[in-house]
């Protein structure tokens, strides 16, 4: 199975990030009128009647998905350039994903997703900023349910890792698509997707936040096999039970 550990990317983007961010709030300024000035058009023409008025309100209709998409990206990419610090305390992993799966059991229900829970008991806690893990988690969650557009298999775990330095790991697996051993050096890239309507901002989110967290992030995956993601993150200072 085709692996790749995210230690080897540089932290290059972050540099390019930072410089990148105050073009953001530039950017959204105008997206908004345009959006706004396409909503008050297509509300002034009514109802079309003629063939020309009616490719006109297509067109209108075009432009404000379009300037969705585009700010949509730009929110994306503003929140991941904020990301700067993290506000560490000790942290309940087992209780945070177990309120997140349930938080979003009926959409993954819905997408046909059977969700397989398994928390080592007794779990140390780690120290983690909860809003930001959260969001890692959320996004690595979403990445496996679009992986799966027919439904499948989520299985998540949680467990210690030995060695010098103990740790916990959260482990998300897939039965999706997977990724080719080609695409699994990229996916942490900023704007690279295998998804249609993906921002390419997700992965590269998740990877930002477990870095802020002194962790490290690896994924094995076969095309047509599914994906396993893997988050290494610190314990806490004396690594006592919840």
């Amino acid at each position: 199975m085709p692996r790749f550990d995210a230690r080897e990317i540089g932290n290059w983007e972050q540099d390019v990030a930072s410089l990148a961010g105050s073009l953001v709030h530039e950017v959204k300024n105008p997206l908004s009128t345009l959006n706004i000035s396409a909503q008050l058009l297509l509300e002034e023409m009514g109802a079309p009647s003629t063939p020309r008025e009616q490719r006109a309100a297509r067109r209108l209709q075009v432009m404000r998905e379009e300037i969705a998409r585009i700010e949509q990206i730009v929110s994306s990419f503003l929140q991941y350039v904020r990301l700067q610090r993290i506000d560490g305390r000790p942290l309940d992993l087992n209780a945070l994903v177990g309120r997140i799966l349930a938080d979003n059991a009926d959409g993954l229900e819905r997408a046909g997703i059977r969700v397989h829970f398994h928390p080592e008991e007794a779990l140390p806690k780690l120290l983690g900023d909860e809003a930001l893990l959260r969001q890692a988690l959320l996004n690595l969650l979403r990445n496996a349910e679009q992986a799966m557009p027919e439904g499948g298999e989520l299985i998540v775990r949680t467990r210690t890792a030995g060695g010098p330095a103990p740790r916990i790991e959260v482990e998300v697996t897939d039965t999706g698509v997977g990724i080719s051993g080609e695409q699994l050096p990229k996916i942490f890239r900023p704007y690279v997707s295998t998804k249609k309507d993906g921002t390419g901002l997700g992965l590269p989110t998740v990877l930002r936040i477990v870095r802020l967290h002194g962790g490290s992030l690896r994924v094995e995956s076969d095309p047509g096999q599914g994906s396993r993601f893997i988050v290494e993150l610190p314990l806490a200072a004396g690594g006592g039970a919840p």
